[in-house]
């Protein structure tokens, strides 16, 4: 390591810190800083702290120094990784405008083997959710939508495990009603464990208050049960009696005069 290259990147950070009003006018020290992520390992804890300090100062160069941040976060050192994955969400601090991507990134992030990683990256989007939710939701949905199955795995587990923790003064109604729309497009196409974590996050938003939104609920559910198919109970291959009485028992917390007949479809269907 180079002492020399150390006792730059501090005498670029006091440049930085020191112009106060006239930092745009030092774009070449915070691009020196952005070329310290190839340096030693020093130097990459210290430009990954640096670059995220000065970030909201230079948005001609966003795009590069969120590149070199992603380069921090590919190391193969798992100390680079973690302090670069810590220091993400300083990117958004002072402006939504890169929380999706920067939420997408974590978002693949989860595919982390390592535990301490994982919950840095887990930190990192809980701190992230809170700067700006809808922005982090989007880039979560993004990749559960289109990433491979294990981050959509992960993806769906810690948005239906974590979410619900922030409560309302952090999901708004806005962020609700997202969360909502995004959840139903999933729906569409999930496996029976992925089904019951969404449908739980569902019931904890304005769904399960309303009776209007439990009827969406049991509706959610007899479509899951996909009730117009053939119904054949005494065939061995047939998964029908399972998969009914597996949704049957999720609509009866819901059950009421008002989603009376949609639970009532479904009983028909179990006990006939």
């Amino acid at each position: 390591m180079s002492t020399d290259s150390i006792d730059k990147l501090y005498k670029l950070f006091g440049i930085l810190a020191d112009a106060k009003d006239k930092i745009g006018e030092h774009a070449d020290e915070y691009l020196e800083i952005l070329m310290a992520v190839k340096g030693s390992s020093k130097e990459k804890r210290l430009a990954s702290q640096f670059i995220a300090r000065f970030f909201k100062h230079f948005p001609t160069y966003a795009d590069q120094a969120i590149e070199a941040q992603l380069d921090l976060c590919e190391d193969e050192d798992i100390a680079i990784r973690k302090q670069a994955i810590k220091d993400l969400p300083s990117l958004c601090k002072d402006s939504k405008d890169h929380t999706h991507k920067i939420s997408d990134i974590l978002a693949q992030l989860l595919q982390a083997e390592d535990s301490t990683e994982l919950a840095a990256v887990h930190n990192s989007l809980m701190t992230l959710l809170k700067i700006d939710a809808k922005g982090t939701l989007s880039g979560l949905f993004s990749q559960i939508i289109n990433g491979d199955d294990l981050i959509r795995e992960r993806c769906i587990k810690f948005v239906t495990s974590k979410i619900k923790s922030l409560g309302h003064e952090v999901i708004t109604k806005e962020v609700e009603d997202y969360l909502i729309t995004e959840c139903k497009k999933v729906l569409q196409d999930v496996n029976a464990e992925e089904f019951y974590q969404l449908l739980e996050l569902l019931s904890w938003t304005r769904l399960g208050q309303t009776v209007a939104g439990q009827q969406e609920l049991v509706d959610m559910i007899a479509e899951q049960a996909d009730l117009n198919q053939d119904f054949e109970p005494q065939s061995p291959d047939n998964e029908n009696v399972d998969r009914l009485l597996h949704c049957f028992k999720l609509a009866l917390p819901y059950f009421s005069v008002s989603t009376f007949l949609a639970c009532f479809k479904l009983a028909l269907l179990y006990f006939s």
